[in-house]
């Protein structure tokens, strides 16, 4: 959104020097006599530096002193021609229901979850997880249902595939189900969703260490986030713990979107719990350790 253009419009003080990325106004909701009020220029959220975030859309009304119902207007107004022509072009979700291709595991696929010490009976009951099969577009796959209110919107498949055999085809890792193809454009929601009904969760990096550490924790298949999904974890939880593997650069996602997860009011804590079990993700840790996990979280045993 043009936030520039549009307090220049309406002439309205602003600083777009405060904070990088962010267009920085006297805030509308506390005592604030600075610029600590910032609208984020990549995304549709308002966070007082010093009272905190608040709704985006009521933050505009009281800056701008328009009505409620003028609002939508206004961001159209001054979306600027670029995410016009974004929302013109963006790909739409347009399945009203979707299959799972098969409703079973290979024997290569149960052999690649046990060797995992995953339970392919327990995963298939509680997350709907299947095998791709031998032929197909999912052929050699695991595929995880990412699942909202009991239904399945998308799904995305592991390789079962060694390293070297996934270099040599050129295949990737994970391959997600397109969003034309998908209920719901999977990176506007999270996996695991469904299984954590506290207001207290667990952001972690991918579906197996969510699968290993069980109820409470979700994940966005990777360290990346995209507003949406960062609107999500600011609608559902009050508090979130980031648990990303130990890897510097995801070390780094998970301060960076932390900052962001905060801005719009949610406590965040990142922690490092992989590396008191001297592991590098979710997947590896044993049943005793998920439990000692989920005691220092404060979740319940599962």
């Amino acid at each position: 959104m043009n936030f520039v253009k549009l307090f220049t419009d309406y002439k309205i003080d602003f600083n777009t020097r405060v904070n990088r990325g962010w267009t920085n106004v006297t805030c509308p909701f506390c005592d604030d006599k600075t610029f600590n009020g910032g609208f984020n220029d990549a995304g549709d959220y308002f966070h007082c530096w010093k009272c905190g975030g608040h709704d985006f859309k009521e933050a505009l009304t009281r800056v701008v002193n328009i009505s409620f119902n003028e609002v939508d207007i206004l961001i159209e107004q001054y979306a600027g021609r670029n995410s016009l022509l974004n929302k013109l072009n963006k790909k739409q979700a347009k399945a009203i229901q979707l299959t799972l291709p098969t409703n079973t595991f290979t024997p290569a696929e149960r052999k690649y979850l046990k060797q995992r010490n995953f339970s392919p009976k327990l995963l298939h009951e509680k997350y709907k997880i299947v095998g791709g099969g031998i032929t197909g577009a999912w052929k050699y796959r695991i595929i995880i249902p990412l699942i909202l209110d009991g239904k399945i919107v998308s799904w995305t498949g592991r390789s079962i595939l060694s390293k070297q055999k996934i270099d040599e085809l050129k295949i990737p890792r994970y391959k997600n189900l397109s969003i034309e193809q998908s209920v719901i454009d999977p990176k506007s929601i999270l996996y695991n969703l469904d299984n954590c009904m506290s207001k207290t969760a667990v952001l972690t990096e991918g579906a197996f260490d969510v699968m290993r550490l069980g109820d409470g924790f979700f994940c966005s298949f990777g360290t990346e986030l995209t507003q949406a999904q960062i609107i999500e974890i600011k609608n559902r939880f009050s508090k979130v713990f980031i648990m990303f593997d130990n890897e510097v650069e995801a070390q780094i996602k998970a301060r960076k979107f932390g900052l962001q997860i905060a801005s719009m009011g949610v406590d965040v804590e990142i922690v490092d719990a992989y590396g008191d079990f001297d592991k590098n993700d979710g997947g590896e840790l044993t049943e005793s350790e998920v439990q000692i996990i989920r005691k220092e979280l404060g979740l319940n045993a599962c």
